[in-house]
């Protein structure tokens, strides 16, 4: 049987090419037609454009390929016309580039394997016209850098590397017309202390133009300066979970350290606690203080740790009603025919429920260590939880039904068997539920990790130049 299906699939595939071939032959045919009608008209261009359409459609179609090369060559003839009358009036730029259409047209017509040719004496003047045009064009674009027009220097240039990729030293001053641009934009950013644009501006530049004047100097420089560089203090715990301070702080640590932001660095400054103390100290007295040792840190990070609770529930046992399906199967005394029964035994499975949960909220702000202003600050809370839900059953779980029954021994008006599919899959997939709960560990770390990212997710959005 497979194999019948097999040949009738490869007989309608081939049925079906022959369709699409009959198809493109037609559409070459009309094709073709209509370019003759055009070519009759004297329409030599458009005809050209039909014939070549007729033959791509049908590669056999002789009319369309004979078409093709008459027109095409007469097309051809009236560009090498243009190519000498703008030779003869002395225009190099007209010259060179109607030629290049020229020679363009002879491809796009090769491709569809028709040869045309060009006259000798085209190319003659082409060859002439090229140096003087590409003299005038460079030095164009080479007054138009010392003009500062940088964008139209570029348009010139890249024209003439259209034609001459190798021209002078073209790639140097094309180097020049894209990348100075750049470079004056991130050395106003700079000046203006934009250094996080300046960086991403010289950054830029060095990645598509390479090395470029100092921009390598500006964007470490720049990157240096509009860094922030962060002391994270001992956090604050008011809660009666000891320790989870401490794990706070170093899952931020690490969240900081890898992010892929180049502006945010955490120094390890063990004497910070000590400076805060003598800063808050000095501010009471009205005193000004020196911060040598905290010069390589611009901010510091506090932290209140306000609450954080655990809480795991108490498994809920309830004894729940279903049937157990019995399919019985026997046979017709009289007529000897096959038959089956459906029997639902009254039964009883057990549904267990259970939930954990975990709340925190941390206090943090960033503060400049040179001024004392708060950079940012906020509070992060997180209540992650987990829960439970599924049944046990003494034999086959796989022909248990859904439904109530009041009375085990007899029948009740409010017995209900809800034996169709949907609710019969949604009540055993209760057998197969997760039946372990998350761990109190796995909730504090999963909590841990939560306000560790909010508080990280804030610093790594924090953008001073906004």
């Amino acid at each position: 049987m497979q194999k019948k299906s097999l040949k009738i699939s490869r007989a309608a595939l081939f049925i079906l090419l022959l369709i699409l071939v009959a198809g493109q032959a037609c559409v070459s045919k009309r094709l073709a037609k209509q370019a003759q009608k055009q070519e009759d008209a004297g329409l030599y261009e458009m005809a050209a454009d039909n014939y070549l359409r007729s033959l791509n459609a049908n590669k056999k179609n002789i009319d369309a390929a004979t078409g093709l090369r008459r027109t095409a060559q007469i097309t051809l003839n009236s560009r090498i016309e243009m190519v000498t009358q703008a030779y003869l009036s002395g225009d190099d730029r007209e010259t060179v580039q109607r030629y290049l259409e020229a020679v363009s047209y002879q491809e796009k017509i090769r491709n569809a394997g028709i040869t045309l040719s060009i006259p000798q004496q085209a190319l003659t003047y082409y060859e002439e016209a090229r140096p003087r045009f590409l003299e005038g064009m460079f030095e164009e674009a080479r007054l138009l850098l010392e003009e500062e027009s940088f964008s139209q220097a570029e348009s010139i240039l890249s024209e003439i590397a259209r034609i001459d990729p190798s021209y002078r030293d073209l790639s140097q001053y094309m180097r020049i017309s894209r990348s100075e641009p750049l470079y004056r934009q991130g050395i106003e950013q700079y000046n203006t202390g934009f250094y996080r644009k300046a960086y991403n501006t010289f950054n830029n530049l060095l990645s598509e133009h390479g090395a470029y004047k100092d921009a390598s100097v500006l964007r470490e420089d720049a990157l240096k300066k509009g860094m922030i560089t962060i002391a994270i203090a001992d956090f604050a715990n008011t809660t009666r979970e000891r320790n989870v301070h401490g794990l706070l702080k170093t899952k931020i640590v690490t969240e900081i350290t890898s992010l892929k932001n180049p502006f945010l660095k955490v120094i390890d400054e063990r004497n910070l606690n000590v400076f805060l103390r003598e800063q808050e100290l000095a501010a009471s007295i009205g005193s000004e203080m020196k911060i040598g040792r905290l010069l390589s840190a611009r901010a510091y990070l506090t932290g209140e740790l306000a609450t954080f609770d655990l809480s795991e529930g108490r498994m809920q046992r309830t004894e729940r009603r279903a049937y157990l399906k019995e399919v019985v199967s026997g046979e017709d005394k009289k007529t000897g025919e096959k038959t089956s029964e459906t029997l639902y035994h009254k039964v009883t499975y057990h549904e267990y429920r259970r939930e954990s949960s975990a709340s925190g909220s941390f206090l943090y702000q960033l503060s400049s260590i040179e001024t004392g202003a708060v950079m940012i600050s906020g509070v992060v809370e997180l209540n992650p939880r987990d829960q439970i839900h599924y049944a046990t059953f003494e034999g086959d779980p796989e022909n248990l039904v859904p439904g109530h029954w009041e009375y085990r021994s007899k029948n009740s008006p409010k017995d209900r068997i809800l034996d169709n599919r949907n609710e019969t899959k949604r009540f055993q997939s209760l057998f197969s539920a997760r039946q372990s709960l998350k761990s109190a560990e796995d909730l504090r770390t999963e909590l841990i990790n939560g306000l560790a990212a909010q508080v990280v997710r804030e610093l790594d959005s924090y953008n001073p130049e906004k």
